[in-house]
């Protein structure tokens, strides 16, 4: 289990860095490239990452059978070579299609000329990024099969670095979405390159297509792509919808709001992705006992760590907008970003069920949920966005909360019995705590600063008291506790 650990661990420091990044250059590119223009780029970059569909979720796929034991496990030379195999012709064909639908998707946002010429141009790069970003996901999954978190984890953070700071500086010297996406593809080669030749020092790679895993792989792939295209029109369809049916500015505003409740997600998904070769392994010596308990162990660490988060975002949301981008930014958009920090905490929560789902191969039940609610919350963002402009866009992600069947679904599956007790307890915090928070911005202004502080410090104080009884943080404590003694001993 202290593998497990040290690579959680890994993940939330590297979380840590991202996430002082993301405050600094938002709120940095926002000032030096105007609401609109910053639209436009998180536009680009939407599209890129909505490409991403057609990965066909391969990077789960070589993380799930890259973390089977046993006499079945498959050798890693195989499972790199079908997963190259099969994502170099998907990524062209990704790429082409980017390139045939640029003029139009250019035309649809409503911008002056020289910014459609501009966008159209910048979509060329953009496609090509395609290639090196969809052949990433390979030795990016293996790397997270083994538990080499703190490698696959940092070159995304470096990309993602590279790729923002080098856009404000362009931006700053001569505001240019065709040089801007000229550094992203080469930001994206880069990236695929440093995690290949990390994977190299690990496998003794031949290319090897075995039409056998390749089938395999392949049959797995089917539900993966509906889950991955699920994934990619939550998270980055509805910028680009946003943008069509609101305006580049618009789209700006959306994005930083889920950009911000993104985090929520991100901070369980570094303690839950763990989960997917943990009950791989555990599926596959049929330890359900084991696997039940750490499943609810990690629902409850996580209930109670998203909860907290998500009530303080709620509660101080207006100053924290005020501080970080603008009084009058606080003022249009607090109410907002509260209602979409409120329906990110079901994208965040079910987290452990999904990833502990996916091990154990149910991943055709959890591929028909997840892109059945996104595209219910699609058609809600559409139609309600149309009606209720930026408010409606943000109600229409309270939709999500069907995706709490991930978590419904493992405790018939480990336990053939539902135990309705454990399953409020298990997710109490996690629900109760922003509800509460959000009743009270509701029912006080910013200056009543002293009420906030006081509802801050009591939700603290017990949630503090609930975390330390978890066995699963006494046992990350105890690990912590001895790695301290034996690199002082020496």
């Amino acid at each position: 289990m202290n593998r497990y650990f040290k690579a959680i661990s890994s993940n939330y420091i590297l979380f840590f860095v991202s996430t002082i990044f993301f405050l600094v250059i938002t709120a940095l590119a926002i000032r030096v490239m105007g609401e609109d223009f910053y639209g436009l780029w998180v536009i680009l970059n939407s599209i890129l990452l909505f490409s991403g569909v057609g990965m066909l979720g391969m990077g789960v796929i070589v993380n799930k059978f890259a973390s089977e034991v046993g006499e079945d496990a498959i050798p890693p030379a195989k499972i790199l070579s079908a997963g190259f195999a099969i994502l170099l012709p998907m990524a062209c064909l990704v790429a082409v299609v980017i390139l045939l639908l640029r003029k139009w998707i250019s035309v649809q946002l409503g911008v002056d000329a020289s910014l459609q010429h501009q966008l159209e141009q910048a979509l060329v790069f953009t496609a090509i990024s395609v290639i090196p970003q969809f052949l990433g996901r390979v030795p990016h999954g293996y790397l997270l099969s083994q538990l080499k978190n703190v490698y696959a984890m940092g070159v995304d953070l470096g990309v993602n670095i590279a790729l923002w700071t080098g856009a404000v500086v362009i931006a700053a010297i001569n505001p240019n979405l065709v040089w801007m996406a000229a550094w992203g593809l080469l930001v994206q080669s880069a990236g695929f390159i440093v995690l290949w030749l990390i994977v190299l020092r690990m496998v003794d790679f031949k290319l090897r297509i075995d039409r056998d895993v390749l089938k395999k792989m392949l049959g797995f792939s089917g539900f993966s792509f509906l889950q991955s295209l699920a994934n990619i029109l939550f998270q980055h369809f509805d910028r680009i919808l946003v943008g069509f049916v609101l305006g580049p500015a618009a789209a700006g505003v959306y994005s930083v709001g889920t950009s911000v409740a993104l985090r929520l997600s991100i901070v369980a998904g570094q303690a839950t992705d763990v989960m997917l070769p943990y009950a791989s392994q555990k599926s596959s010596q049929q330890d359900n006992t084991a696997l039940y308990h750490t499943f609810r162990q990690l629902t409850q660490f996580v209930g109670i760590v998203i909860g907290v988060l998500a009530a303080l975002l709620i509660l101080w949301m207006d100053l924290i907008l005020a501080i970080w981008i603008s009084p009058e930014y606080a003022q249009n958009y607090a109410l907002i970003f509260r209602v979409i920090v409120l329906a990110y905490i079901f994208m965040s929560i079910c987290r452990s069920g999904h990833q502990t789902l996916m091990g154990m191969g149910k991943i055709r039940a959890t591929s028909l949920i997840f892109i059945a609610t996104s595209l219910l919350m699609l058609t809600g963002l559409y139609f309600l966005a149309s009606r209720y402009g930026l408010m409606g866009a943000a109600a229409s992600n309270l939709l999500m909360v069907f995706l709490l069947l991930f978590n419904l679904m493992v405790y018939p599956s480990l336990t053939r019995s539902f135990p309705i007790l454990s399953v409020v307890w298990d997710h109490a915090f996690a629900l109760g705590l922003p509800l509460i928070a959000y009743a009270v911005s509701g029912a006080t202004s910013q200056s009543d600063w002293l009420v906030r502080l006081l509802i801050s410090v009591m939700i603290m104080l017990v949630s503090y008291v609930f975390l330390r009884r978890l066995e699963l943080v006494q046992r990350y404590l105890n690990m912590v506790r001895n790695e301290l003694h034996v690199r002082i001993n020496k």
